[in-house]
């Protein structure tokens, strides 16, 4: 027997209303969780704030009611429907503000993370205002492992052109050439978006260098990836990044703390 079913079995004829309240400013995010779970539990939601909202310190986000049976067990499943999707959002949310439109934010470490988890931190990303896709027209993204696999930038860029309508990305290392040369031939073949996947503000530089040089900077956009985060986002703003790609500044964002408490009985018995 689970200790709960002891100690809760003289009030299993009551019902109980409970809030669940921020401790944390920031934006609210995993409320279709929330639904999903409280469905789960047999609560019954009264009201939830809308996903996306801001919160503050001692706000309520949901106040909901139920057996005594079932409150335990939503202390238990509810604040992990929303803490990490909140941090994640306000950690895009944050970021998104700092770019001040200059930049597109995006995030795609979202794909790292497990799949129990993706659909619910992709969402809080998208609920914080950064994207989930480099663009979000459709695109083929030739990262380092196609390009050594085709051979080069050549093959792979002529290879993805044959997907018409889509935005080519490819990703500018530096490995088997020099970037300059890497950023020639993939505009040469008709990319549309350099990655500068190095983490160097340097190498961003050098690439827009040799775009301005070249006369193809008006007809390419400039991305940026690796270690960004609210300290630096401007410096890689001012280096030319029309996208910038945030990782775990984002992914791994801390929870937000909410907490949840019994505020009352249904029909005060």
């Amino acid at each position: 027997m689970d200790i709960r079913e002891f100690l809760l079995a003289p009030l299993e004829e009551h019902k109980f209303i409970l809030e669940i309240t921020a401790l944390q400013p920031g934006i609210l995010a995993g409320t279709e969780r929330v639904k999903e779970v409280a469905r789960e539990l047999g609560l019954d939601i009264k009201w939830l704030m809308p996903e996306g909202q801001r919160i503050t310190p001692g706000g309520c986000v949901c106040r909901a009611s139920g057996t005594a049976w079932q409150v335990t067990r939503a202390e238990e499943e509810l604040l992990g429907c929303i803490g990490k999707a909140s941090g994640v959002a306000t950690a895009a949310y944050e970021l998104v503000a700092l770019a001040g439109g200059r930049a597109r934010v995006v995030c795609g470490a979202w794909k790292k993370v497990p799949r129990e988890v993706r659909t619910e931190l992709r969402q809080a990303i998208a609920t914080g205002g950064a994207g989930i896709r480099i663009v979000d027209e459709p695109f083929v993204y030739l990262d380092k492992n196609y390009i050594r696999m085709f051979g080069g930038i050549i093959p792979a860029v002529r290879r993805a052109r044959e997907l018409q309508g889509r935005v080519i990305v490819v990703q500018l290392r530096g490995e088997e050439k020099s970037l300059e040369e890497e950023a020639r031939e993939a505009v040469a073949e008709g990319a549309h978006i350099l990655m500068v996947d190095t983490g160097r503000l340097e190498d961003l530089k050098v690439v827009g260098e040799v775009a301005l040089k070249e006369g193809f900077r008006t007809r390419i956009k400039l991305a940026f990836a690796g270690g960004v985060n609210k300290r630096n986002i401007e410096e890689v703003i001012n280096a030319g990044a029309d996208i910038v790609d945030v990782g775990r500044a984002i992914i791994d964002a801390p929870l937000l703390d909410f907490r949840l408490e019994v505020v009352g009985k249904v029909n005060g018995r």
